[in-house]
């Protein structure tokens, strides 16, 4: 009897051993944060989603620290002197020259049916990729997961996004781990954010797909249809030098958006030596030169749409100086190919 038990208690005790091991639960079941097991719900609710994949995919993310250090620096931040030589160089402007003259067609029929110059769109695809040469290296799912779930900015933007790349990786059959991007989830030679891959990119060639990666007329198409939707104005100035009269700060902190008109500002000390005309709409924004120096600058209609694709202020500045170089390179070209004997 007493052998008996002591068997007993032996299996006993061989099943409370082995049992952590028989538990440990699977990828798709181990707990998830709160926030990210309702937003696994809300996609289950609006879009149909399976849950339990959602799962299996949440499970093998993790916080992505290149992404946070990333985006609490950014290249934007740094001031004007120091981050134009890095977007309005000479190898972008060449290569802007070779892109626009491979891809003449495309871009000449993006630039009628959409309004918007030439220069500026193989500008913006300069700015961003150096013309696909790089596209980002980082998952676009780590990256949204990580500042969706994982990170104290924008964190509602970047799971609205995080929304919109799910639905677009199931639309266009992605597999979501494999999708590489920026560090913010911008994707493609025009880095699109999923959102804008939805909403604007076009399958500009005709070919029943829309690929943003490897065809570049998709690409040019695409970014011309997004800036005419954000309100380009074909003919209208993007910038202008400014001369201020007094205390700018005031006037600084009525932000990026065209406050008063021209007239309207010289009204209050602030004039420009450009021909421009005195109704457009404008908005007064500063750059800091080397030294200390300062710039002041009129900021029109179309400056403020450049800003849609990225808010900062150096960046639409970059765009429109790299678009005037890359013009004016190529008809020098032009020139002195028509000069040869």
């Amino acid at each position: 009897m007493a052998r008996a038990l002591l068997v007993v208690l032996a299996l006993s005790g061989a099943i409370w051993t082995a049992a952590p091991r028989a538990q440990t639960p699977p990828e798709d079941f181990r707990p998830l944060a709160v926030e990210v097991e309702a937003f696994i719900d809300y996609m289950a609710r609006q879009h149909g989603f399976e849950p339990r994949a959602l799962r299996q995919l949440f499970a093998q993310l993790k916080p992505n620290n290149g992404v946070q250090r990333a985006i609490a620096a950014p290249s934007t931040a740094r001031p004007w002197h120091e981050f134009r030589p890095l977007f309005v160089d000479r190898a972008r402007v060449d290569n802007g020259v070779k892109f626009w003259d491979t891809y003449a067609e495309p871009l000449a029929r993006a630039s009628e049916q959409f309004e918007v110059p030439q220069a500026v769109i193989v500008s913006i695809i300069g700015i961003e990729t150096r013309y696909g040469r790089m596209t980002g290296n980082f998952s676009v799912l780590d990256a949204l997961h990580t500042l969706a779930f994982k990170s104290q900015g924008r964190p509602e933007f970047f799971r609205q996004e995080l929304e919109q790349f799910l639905l677009l990786a199931r639309e266009q059959n992605w597999d979501p781990l494999k999708v590489k991007g920026s560090y913010a989830g911008a994707m493609g030679l025009p880095q699109f954010m999923p959102s804008s891959y939805r909403r604007y990119a076009i399958d500009f060639d005709g070919d029943g797909a829309i690929d943003l990666w490897t065809n570049p007329s998709d690409v040019i198409g695409s970014v011309a249809s997004y800036l005419r939707q954000f309100g380009w104005k074909n003919g209208e100035p993007v910038v202008a030098p400014a001369l201020v009269d007094g205390d700018p700060e005031a006037l600084l902190a009525l932000g990026l958006a065209p406050s008063f008109t021209v007239e309207q500002w010289r009204m209050r000390g602030v004039d420009t030596k450009a021909e421009v005309g005195q109704t457009l709409p404008a908005a007064l924004f500063r750059l800091d030169l080397a030294n200390g120096g300062q710039q002041f600058m009129l900021g029109f209609d179309n400056f403020r749409t450049i800003l849609q694709y990225n808010r900062s202020r150096h960046y639409a500045m970059a765009v429109y100086e790299l678009a005037n170089e890359i013009e004016r390179a190529r008809q020098q070209s032009k020139t002195v190919v028509v000069g040869l004997p």
